[in-house]
């Protein structure tokens, strides 16, 4: 298996577990930052695995944003996964474009070759 596919397989499963696992909490209070930051932020371990978290969410944007330009990776899909469900499935997804995007541009590259015919 090839690591584009790696990716994509992560993505998946990142996108799936967190609701799965914040099932109860989402049933009972929904998708609500209102209540969800104050349940975050309830403990001192889960205010550091919350800062963690949060900082490594704009981080990666902010790196998503500016290296998906350069390659010509789409990134408003990873961004919005993980403003909405987290780095858990942004990362992997947009790992999986970024190697798509290589893949691509690696087919052109060899499209774009022109070997010399022998007369």
């Amino acid at each position: 298996m090839n690591r584009k596919n790696i990716y994509l397989i992560l993505a998946i499963v990142g996108t799936l577990a967190p609701p799965i696992a914040g099932a109860t909490y989402l049933l009972e209070h929904g998708y609500n930052p209102a209540h969800l930051m104050p349940a975050i932020f309830s403990s001192p371990v889960s205010a550091m695995v919350g800062i963690n978290v949060i900082i490594g969410c704009i981080t990666l944007a902010i790196l998503m944003h500016t290296e998906g330009r350069e390659l010509g990776v789409k990134t408003w899909l990873p961004i919005v996964a993980i403003t909405f469900i987290g780095i858990s499935s942004g990362l992997p997804l947009y790992l999986y474009l970024r190697e798509r995007a290589k893949e691509n541009a690696a087919g052109e590259r060899i499209e774009n070759t022109t070997v010399p015919m022998a007369h």
